[in-house]
This record gives C-alpha cells, sequence and structure tokens, in this order.
C-alpha cells in the first residue's frame, strides 16, 4: 500500500447488542447493527468506485489522462548527429504516475557506418549493430524503460552512431501509464 493511501477502517460487528423489535415487520435488529451493515455496504462501494474507475476502456477510445492506459507520443526527425557523441532526439514530458516508456530510432548514413545505438534517458538500454560500409538506413527499438514519478517529469529518446561520413536520426518516444 502506498504512503499517501488510507487504510481501511475495520469494523467489528456488535456481538452483544441487545436486539430492538420492530412490530411492524417482524424484523429484530439494533442501532448497532444498522451501523455495521450501513458501514461495510458503504467500503463495499467505495472499493467497488476505485476498481471501476481504474479498468480501463473496452470501446476502442483513448484512455482519458490519469487513467490507466494513456499513451503520449512525440517524434522528432532529421537530428544531425556527431561522431561518437549521444544526442537528444526527441523528447516526452510524463505526468506524476507509473509509466513504460519505449522508442524508435532510424538513422540515415550518407557513407560508412559501424555502430548504431538507442535508448530512453542514455545508452544504457541500447542496441548496438555493426552495418557495411555505404549509405544506410536502419531502424532500431529501443528496450522498455519503467518511469515512476511524483511529479512531472521528460524522458528523452537517446542515439549515438560511429561513422566517416555524415548521419541523421529521426525518432519516436511512447509511453503508456500502467497504473
Amino acid at each position: 500500500m502506498s504512503s499517501s493511501a488510507t487504510a481501511q477502517k475495520l469494523v467489528d460487528p456488535p456481538f452483544y447488542d441487545a436486539p430492538i423489535v420492530d412490530i411492524a415487520s417482524g424484523q429484530q435488529h439494533s442501532q448497532a447493527w444498522t451501523e455495521y451493515h450501513q458501514s461495510v455496504a458503504d467500503q463495499v462501494n467505495a472499493l467497488a468506485a476505485k476498481v471501476g474507475a481504474g479498468a480501463g476502456v473496452a470501446d476502442g477510445s483513448d484512455a482519458p489522462a490519469g487513467q490507466i492506459g494513456e499513451f503520449m507520443t512525440a517524434s522528432a526527425g532529421g537530428v544531425g548527429l556527431t561522431n561518437n557523441v549521444a544526442s537528444n532526439i526527441v523528447s516526452l514530458d510524463l505526468t506524476a504516475g507509473d509509466w513504460d516508456v519505449s522508442g524508435n530510432c532510424q538513422f540515415s548514413a550518407s557513407g560508412s557506418a559501424v555502430t548504431f545505438e538507442a535508448g530512453i534517458d542514455g545508452l544504457d538500454t541500447r542496441i548496438n549493430a555493426t552495418f557495411p560500409s555505404g549509405g544506410s538506413t536502419q531502424g532500431l527499438s529501443t528496450a522498455v524503460q519503467r518511469k515512476n514519478g511524483t511529479a512531472t517529469v521528460t524522458v528523452w529518446l537517446v542515439a549515438l552512431a560511429s561513422f566517416s561520413s555524415s548521419v541523421t536520426a529521426s525518432g519516436v518516444i511512447r509511453a503508456r501509464r500502467v497504473r
């Protein structure tokens, strides 16, 4: 349970409360039992509302901001790279929450390229590939990174290339709220 969540108040049933007979209906009850049953019903309804609020959608529409399944994306193109220097390609501002973030980077080399790398917020989650001499266009997908925070955070698709001519990079960064 997170520190911001409030603990459910457990209510014990009133075992030794003398019943009151309702002459008109023949029911036996007491004020304590009535309050106990109302408390249980209130807790069940509150839990059902929470579960229903985060249940997602099944009608093909986008999940609203702040809800499980919310999807965000950003793209950029034509970023010139410097040989063996990590460069930010595109960013995405994530609101507070728990996100899975991934990206795809497309490299366009005009000559010989040795290695292409891409990752989210650095090259620690990179994919390396060595390509033959000559101009080429290659795409690399990043690994999925979990980003979890209590405030808005900016995440970046980062690229690096080793080459002897020139390379530009385009990219897409995607994020889905998982909870």
